[in-house]
């Protein structure tokens, strides 16, 4: 009876073991911080942690994550514990600099106001940050996208040098448009966000403390103000550049046309002159070729410029070409469908293309270039004649300044403008951020399966949804909910009869679609959770079992132990 007992202690022994080792040490296991994603992604870059250090006073963050709205998809939750952990790793790497609070707001609860008041966004759930430092005024990120998973850090980055350096950026605005052209929108929209100072179209220089500048058609500007531009670059000036490829005359033959194809030649970059693109894809219609909206999909969505933006409306766009001989790095911002073509400005309103290819409106360029002005100029000595590293953002287009027809376009318009400007009148800590790959979250399969399914469902869906919401509104047109008193008769006529058939059918096709397309991902998950319990268990019944065969066969118990 001894032996039994004894390995039955030994069994609960080792039990409890288990279960003070999850319930103990299991809570420590967040502080510790192994990164096995293949890209490092849940590491912070060494240029995140130098600019943490750089922080000499503590700084607040608020983060808000509603739980309870049913309606955010799985990837909107498991997006939301990453930026979780991203958050953490920003507050240990600040050494106590950085104080984060998790907030999950209930609906009409002190912190849902307070969300509210600071500024974020409610749809679906709070899913934001708000930052505070003591003396300045708090930052916001209103809310957290999935689709600028890459910018994270830098997101985050930036929220924190706002806290930081709270006074606008200087800067710069050098127009060769007409005076009545119609840009007052942005430079309005310029003003809120940048202390903007406006030079004119003929100055020989740029202010020293103007270290950004925005350049509207050069082509239109004096010999003496590209070489101004071209010194200013040269010298570690940034600048965003709009290119009209459409000149006034023979503008080609003018001096400072070449001018500034030789300006582009030394950054590694051309655009023919009076050669317009039309898209079939993006444009709206065959009457409009040479204006169209560009989606998503045409954007880097790597690159600071478009975040957050959805479209981008160009017209008489030009296009740019990387040159072979450059070393410069040429990394496109936007581009058209493949189904566009560059063409004489003369011919644009008779082609609509049903093929073509793949052209640059907007590139970024960083890397080594090389003066226009080899020879000086004003019978003045050569000024600098070469740089190891300029940082330029040339766009192919100015009519995208102007004011459109649809309000929405100009938003996401001046949004692509103030976010390039932004980027480059950074500080250096923060403009050295870089984008981070995301296709490392190999190791969670079963979140990528959810995804994928997920994903699957709306596609094949958005039928089903809208024969849905198309019997709805049919069967309440002709069952139209009234005031009534009582009892009332019920219509049985065949249409109505077909489509509360219709009604019952399509839901249940859809509730069957959803179940046949997430069962692999559940099968799935309950494999790993069986992975997960059924091995320790077992083995710790393997031991025990192990235990009592080696200390039956050590001891025997005599027969006479049985009767």
């Amino acid at each position: 009876m001894r032996y039994p007992l004894r390995t039955g202690m030994t069994l609960s022994v080792i039990l409890l073991l288990f279960l003070a080792f999850n319930l103990v040490w299991a809570v420590k296991f967040p502080d510790l911080r192994q990164d096995f994603s293949q890209q490092k992604t849940n590491t912070l870059s060494p240029e995140v942690v130098h600019l943490l250090t750089t922080l000499e006073s503590p700084l607040d963050f608020y983060y808000f994550n509603s739980s309870l709205p049913a309606q955010k998809s799985s990837i909107l939750k498991h997006y939301a514990k990453r930026v979780e952990e991203k958050l953490r790793a920003f507050e240990h790497a600040a050494n106590g600099r950085i104080n984060l609070h998790i907030i999950d707001p209930a609906p009409f609860s002190e912190d849902a106001y307070k969300a509210g008041l600071y500024g974020l966004r409610d749809q679906p759930g709070f899913f934001g940050l708000i930052g505070t430092r003591e003396g300045q005024a708090a930052q916001r990120i209103e809310s957290f996208n999935p689709e600028n998973e890459p910018l994270l850090e830098y997101e985050i980055s930036h929220l924190i040098t706002q806290l930081l350096h709270p006074e606008p950026a200087v800067i710069g605005l050098l127009s060769g448009l007409p005076a009545d052209a119609p840009i007052e929108p942005l430079v309005l929209e310029l003003h809120r966000h940048f202390d903007l100072l406006e030079l004119e179209p003929t100055a020989d220089h740029v202010p020293s403390r103007i270290k950004t500048l925005m350049l509207i058609n050069p082509r239109e500007l004096p010999e003496k103000t590209l070489y101004a531009i071209d010194q200013f670059v040269l010298n570690g000036g940034k600048l965003l550049m709009f290119i009209d490829p459409l000149g006034k005359g023979d503008s080609k033959a003018t001096p400072s046309a070449t001018r500034l194809d030789g300006l582009l030649a030394g950054w590694g970059v051309s655009m023919p002159s009076n050669k317009v693109l039309v898209d079939r894809t993006y444009a709206p219609s065959e009457h409009q070729p040479a204006t169209f909206t560009l989606p998503r999909q045409a954007m880097n969505t790597d690159d600071v410029s478009t975040w957050k933006l959805d479209t981008v409306t160009v017209s008489n766009s030009g296009a740019l070409f990387s040159l072979d001989k450059s070393r410069a790095t040429f990394t496109p911002l936007l581009s058209s469908s493949r189904q566009s073509l560059l063409l004489d400005s003369s011919a644009v309103d008779s082609a609509f293309p049903t093929r073509g290819e793949r052209h640059v409106i907007a590139a970024r360029l960083e890397g080594p270039a090389y003066s226009a002005f080899a020879d000086g100029f004003g019978g003045q000595p050569p000024g600098r004649q070469k740089a190891t590293q300029i940082q330029v953002v040339v766009v192919a287009d100015t009519d995208m300044l102007s004011e459109p027809p649809s309000g929405s376009a100009q938003n996401a318009n001046k949004l692509f403008v103030v976010n390039t400007l932004d980027n480059l009148a950074a500080p250096q800590a923060l403009a050295n951020i870089r984008p981070r790959a995301v296709a490392g979250h190999s190791l969670n399969l079963l979140e990528k399966r959810r995804e994928a399914a997920e994903r699957a469902y709306q596609d094949q869906a958005t039928e089903l949804e809208r024969r849905l919401v198309q019997t709805e509104k049919e069967w309440q047109r002709l069952n139209p909910e009234g005031t009534t008193l009582g009892t009332e008769a019920v219509d049985t006529n065949t249409q109505l009869q077909a489509l509360n058939k219709e009604r019952l059918r399509l839901p249940m096709e859809l509730h069957a679609l959803k179940n046949a397309l997430h069962a692999p991902v559940q099968r799935l998950e309950r494999n790993i959770k069986l992975l997960v319990i059924v091995p320790l268990p077992a083995l710790l019944g393997l031991i025990a079992w192990g235990l009592f065969q080696w200390r039956r066969r050590r001891c025997p118990v005599p027969p006479s132990a049985f009767y």
